[in-house]
């Protein structure tokens, strides 16, 4: 097969899952609601479980008793959380599901592949919810390996999962580009000493995407396989998100 020419001196791409390759938010929304209903709760509106997303299914069902200003946790907390995972992982079984792939997510990860680039997913999903959704959508087809919730690693913001995908994949985190959509993501490949791209379209709340510290925000996953391998281009100059973490300028250099 003959290798597509790329102009970034990377070696592989990892990828962020909700928000990033699969548009999650409205089964993940559904599962939530049926929880708190069970539960007594009052619904979240349409839209709302988008914002509480990162950070595993824990965080997610915390965030939105927080929201709803339910108290008597961590009793209350186990409860709804035992219910959402029991439902999302029946709609992530279920064929009837709204979950979809982003547009143009296929084409371009057929592209990195051809460019003869290794690609991962690192996503704080727990395995249970991954592993469906990885079969229903072929996605195991492109990617080389896995790191999800259930690893025995700290979760994003730790750079950890990045970190360990790289050594898994035999691959330098200097020369491997991240594709997330959160402060969440920003902040581990930022850790990991990694470029990320993030894309604009994600289920970041806690942050502009624009105002994030990666090489560029893209509108769509489609963007990826120029930016990669189309013609030569320099790099926005990249922000700051609080947390303590000086701005940096990134720059991407040429391949020799």
């Amino acid at each position: 097969m003959q290798v597509m020419p790329r102009n970034l001196p990377i070696d592989a791409v990892l990828f962020d899952l909700d928000g990033t390759l699969l548009h999650t938010s409205p089964d993940i929304g559904n599962a939530l609601n049926r929880a708190l209903a069970e539960n007594g709760f009052p619904l979240l509106a349409p839209g709302v479980a988008q914002t509480l997303i990162g950070g595993g299914s824990e965080i997610l069902v915390d965030r939105a008793l927080t929201l709803l200003g339910v108290e008597a946790r961590p009793a209350t907390l186990d409860l709804v959380l035992r219910r959402y995972e029991t439902c999302y992982h029946q709609i992530c079984r279920d064929g009837d599901q709204l979950t979809r792939l982003y547009p143009g997510a296929e084409a371009t990860l057929d592209s990195l592949r051809e460019m003869g680039l290794k690609l991962g997913v690192v996503t704080n999903k727990e395995s249970r919810f991954v592993d469906p959704l990885m079969w229903r959508f072929g996605l195991q087809t492109w990617f080389d390996m896995v790191v999800d919730g259930d690893t025995r690693l700290p979760r994003k913001p730790d750079p950890e999962p990045l970190l360990h995908a790289c050594e898994a994949l035999g691959v330098n985190p200097a020369h491997t580009l991240f594709v997330g959509d959160s402060a969440t993501d920003a902040l581990a490949a930022q850790a990991a000493g990694m470029p990320m791209v993030c894309v604009s379209y994600g289920y970041s709340s806690d942050h502009p995407v624009s105002e994030l510290p990666c090489l560029r925000v893209i509108d769509s996953i489609s963007e990826l396989t120029e930016l990669i391998g189309g013609p030569s281009r320099k790099w926005r100059r990249a922000t700051r998100i609080d947390h303590g973490i000086a701005a940096q300028e990134m720059q991407a250099s040429q391949p020799n």
